[in-house]
């Protein structure tokens, strides 16, 4: 009895220690620690070798020992059936097998999803691509367009600007005449007595002057008007620069995201590209602009066209008539001189008849038969005679 209790509380003792140790989780290295080794020859103490049977081999050695050193009470841990422990173990796998097909599935979603967004990336990117190629073209179009126009209104203020130059001569050109004719009227005015007279040639000489000042404020209004349509054709050559500035910008930055690719350097990722100021100009309007801007420099080259030819068409109107009217006041001045040469023609050839009267009146002898009343009487009347023809060679 003695024997037996002695190994009884050896056992006990021993499955204490097992239960703490399994409990921790260190039962197999516990296990090998306290345990003897299989390979190694067991050598059993006389506490407990006398309740082990003799087995044959060291297996069986070991399921001895195991069965020895037991267990502790049902009331500390119950022991679990095998079927138990396949059930359990069964239902560890299937639980690991859904786990794993879970995540296959997932795996193979999130695969699915790369592919997808990668495939969408590249047909957006793609996308983006054509529609900045369409953006270049359309802004290379607009930028030509701007350029061609305003290399024609950059032509235009030039021609424009001789047109003015060439009016600006034609009115300094008609202040010669306008003094000749007032310094005409002028010196017309110094006549004496009768051939102080308003003849043809004073009236052309008027018509000359009032002639020549319409021309003068026709031709100063003709400078005004290009005055103003160069400023105009400046204001829309300066729009069209800003535009084609505007323009030459949005082709580089167009050009240069172009080019981007996922493997350029310095890329960085955006938050919200999607936005943008509501200020931002849309393409309808940007291209409204443009056409606006066209439109309005159209229009100011075909006024400019306009008022050259109006200039033009002062310019050679106001030569013609002023030279018809600087011809007739030359006919008049020149029928005016014939009359004035024919009359003094015709006074020469009365003073020379009237010199050669007084001559020979004064070269007659008095008749000496008359007597001496008679005679001077007639002396008295001779004397008359001379006085009138002296007179009328003053005259």
């Amino acid at each position: 009895s003695t024997q037996s209790t002695g190994s009884s509380g050896i056992n006990a003792e021993y499955g204490k220690q097992w239960y703490q140790r399994r409990v921790r989780g260190h039962f197999v290295r516990s296990l090998s620690l306290q345990l003897p080794s299989i390979r190694e020859p067991v050598q059993m103490t006389s506490a407990y070798s006398s309740n082990l049977p003799s087995y044959g081999s060291k297996r069986d050695v070991g399921k001895a020992l195991l069965q020895t050193l037991g267990a502790p009470s049902n009331s500390v841990r119950d022991r679990k059936a095998p079927e138990h422990w396949n059930a359990a173990l069964n239902m560890h796998v299937r639980l690991s097998d859904k786990d794993k097909n879970k995540a296959e599935t997932q795996r193979e979603a999130s695969n699915r999803l790369i592919k997808d967004l990668d495939q969408k990336t590249k047909s957006k990117q793609a996308e983006i691509n054509r529609q900045l190629q369409d953006r270049i073209t359309t802004v290379a179009y607009w930028k030509q367009r701007l350029t061609t126009e305003h290399a024609a209104i950059c032509q235009e203020i030039t021609n424009l600007t001789m047109s003015k130059q060439k009016t600006q001569q034609a009115l300094a050109s008609t202040e010669l005449p306008t003094e000749v004719s007032t310094n005409c009227l002028k010196n017309r005015e110094n006549r004496e007595a009768i051939d102080l007279v308003q003849d043809l040639v004073d009236d052309e000489l008027i018509n000359e002057l009032n002639m020549l000042s319409e021309v003068q404020k026709l031709l100063a209004t003709r400078i005004n008007d290009s005055d103003h349509r160069l400023r105009v054709l400046n204001d829309c050559k300066s729009c069209l620069e800003y535009d084609i500035r505007d323009k030459e910008e949005c082709l580089r930055l167009d050009e240069h995201c172009y080019k981007l690719n996922n493997g350029s350097a310095g890329l960085q990722q955006i938050a919200q590209p999607s936005l943008y100021d509501g200020h931002t100009s849309t393409v309808e309007k940007h291209e409204s602009f443009s056409q606006e801007n066209l439109e309005k420099s159209e229009i100011a080259r075909v006024m400019s066209c306009l008022q050259r030819e109006l200039n033009d068409f002062s310019i050679n109107k106001s030569n013609d008539e002023l030279q018809k009217q600087s011809e007739l006041v030359g006919s008049m001045f020149r029928l005016r001189l014939k009359e004035l040469t024919d009359a003094k023609t015709g006074l020469d050839g009365q003073l020379e008849k009237t010199n050669q009267e007084i001559s020979s009146v004064e070269d007659s002898p008095p008749p000496t038969e008359r007597s001496a009343p008679q005679q001077g009487w007639s002396n008295e009347g001779g004397h008359h005679q001379v006085r009138r023809a002296s007179q009328a060679t003053q005259c």
